[in-house]
C-alpha cells in the first residue's frame, strides 16, 4: 500500500501530469478539491526554478529538453522525498470500491461496466468518464504501445482518500493478461501518480508472460499454500506467485544479483501469519539492510524491490552507486533495451510539457 501526501508541486512535468488528467482550470475542468495533508517538519519539498521545457517530440530533436524534463523529475523524485509519499502499512481497513470497469484494446477504452452499487459519496467519480479517459491517456502516454499488449482491463476505483494509489493484477479469467487499477481519489497529485504508475508498470515488464511462466495450478488455487510450495519445487529458478521466472528473466538475475545471502530472512518474515508481527519483522528487516532497499516499501518482497529500483531508474539521473540500493537501480543500465524504455517513457512525459 501506498502512503500518500499532499505536496506542492513545482516541476512542470507534475503540473503538465495534473493538467493532462483534470484538465486546465480555466476551461472548467479543475480538480476535485482535496485538503491537503500537513507535512512533516523535515519533509523536503520540491525545488522551484526547474528548467524551461518545451514537447520532446516538435522542439527537442537533440534530447536536450529531454534531459532537462529528466532533471526537473530528479530534483523531486530523490529518495528522501518519495521515502515520505510511499510506505508499506497494513491493509486498510477502507474496503476498495470498482466504479467502472473498461476493456482494453490497444489505446482504446471500450465496453464500461459501471458498478451499480456505488456509495452515493463517490458517484461523482463514477460518472466523471473525462477524468477516466484522461486518466487513461496519461498512462499511454507514458509507457509505449508495445508495453502494453498484456493488459486486459482498466478499473477505476477508489478506497478513499490517500490509500492505495493503483495496483496491477492477474485478469480473473486468462493468467497470461493484467489489469491496471487507479484510484481515481489519489488521481489528483500529478508527483504520485507519475511514480506509481511507473512503479506498477515495474510489475507488468517483470512478471508478464515473457519473464515468468504463468502457472495455471497457482492461478486457478490462489489461497492454497499448498499447491504453491508443490508447484515451486519444479522451478529451478525464482518461483514468483504469478509462475516460474525464466532464467535470464530481469526478476530472476535481479535475485541472483541482490537477494542470494538476504532471501531465506525474508522468507521467514514473510511466512508470518500474525499481521502485526509480521509488519514489526518487515520494519527490522529494512533497517538491518538499510542501505540495501532504495526505499523502505522495496523491502516488502523481491518483486517490490525491483518495481521501486525500477522506478529511480526511470525517473531519476544514474547513481553513483555508493550502495547496494544504487547498485540496484544501476542493474537496469545493463540492459540495452530497458535503456531505451527509459528514453522513450522520457519522451512521452515531456512531450505533455508546454
Amino acid at each position: 500500500l501506498l502512503v500518500l501526501t499532499t505536496l506542492a508541486f513545482s516541476s512542470l512535468a507534475c503540473m503538465a501530469a495534473e493538467r493532462f488528467v483534470f484538465g486546465d482550470a480555466d476551461e472548467g475542468a479543475a480538480a476535485p478539491t482535496t485538503e491537503s495533508a500537513r507535512p512533516a517538519a523535515d519533509d523536503p519539498q520540491p525545488a522551484t526554478g526547474q528548467p524551461a521545457l518545451v514537447p520532446a517530440e516538435s522542439d527537442c530533436p537533440n534530447g536536450d529538453c529531454v534531459v532537462a524534463c529528466m532533471e526537473s523529475l530528479d530534483s523531486i523524485l530523490t529518495p528522501s522525498t518519495a521515502n515520505a509519499l510511499r510506505g508499506k502499512s497494513p491493509a486498510s481497513e477502507v474496503e476498495s470500491t470498482i466504479l467502472v470497469t473498461y476493456t482494453v484494446d490497444g489505446d482504446e477504452l471500450l465496453y464500461p461496466e459501471i458498478n451499480p452499487d456505488v456509495p452515493s459519496r463517490w458517484q461523482s467519480l463514477q460518472k466523471n468518464t473525462e477524468a477516466h479517459q484522461n486518466l487513461w491517456r496519461y498512462y499511454t502516454t507514458l509507457i509505449p504501445a508495445s508495453e502494453r499488449t498484456y493488459l486486459n482491463e482498466f478499473i477505476v476505483y477508489t478506497d478513499g482518500k490517500d490509500e492505495e494509489l493503483a495496483a496491477v493484477s492477474q485478469s480473473l479469467t486468462d493468467p497470461a493478461r493484467w489489469d491496471l487499477m487507479v484510484d481515481i481519489s489519489d488521481a489528483e497529485h500529478p508527483q504520485d501518480l507519475t511514480f506509481t504508475l511507473v512503479h506498477e508498470f515495474g510489475h507488468l515488464l517483470t512478471l508478464n508472460a515473457g519473464q515468468v511462466e504463468p502457472n495455471r495450478a497457482v492461478f486457478d488455487n490462489p489461497d492454497d499454500p499448498d499447491i504453491f510450495y508443490e508447484e515451486s519445487l519444479s522451478c529451478p529458478n525464482y518461483f514468483a506467485y504469478e509462475g516460474c521466472s525464466n532464467a535470464d528473466s530481469y526478476l530472476n538475475l535481479f535475485i541472483d544479483e541482490f537477494w542470494t545471502d538476504i532471501y531465506s530472512e525474508w522468507e521467514e518474515i514473510d511466512l508470518e501469519e500474525d499481521e502485526d508481527r509480521y509488519y514489526e519483522l518487515l520494519d527490522e528487516f529494512y533497517y538491518n539492510y538499510e542501505d540495501q532497499f532504495i526505499t523502505d516499501y522495496a523491502a516488502t518482497s523481491p518483486e517490490e524491490d525491483i518495481a521501486e529500483s525500477f522506478s529511480y531508474f526511470i525517473l531519476t539521473e544514474a547513481p553513483a552507486g555508493d550502495t547496494i540500493a544504487e547498485e540496484k537501480v544501476l542493474f537496469f543500465y545493463e540492459f540495452p533495451e530497458l535503456v531505451e524504455l527509459r528514453e522513450k517513457i522520457a519522451i512521452g512525459l515531456c512531450s505533455q510539457v508546454e
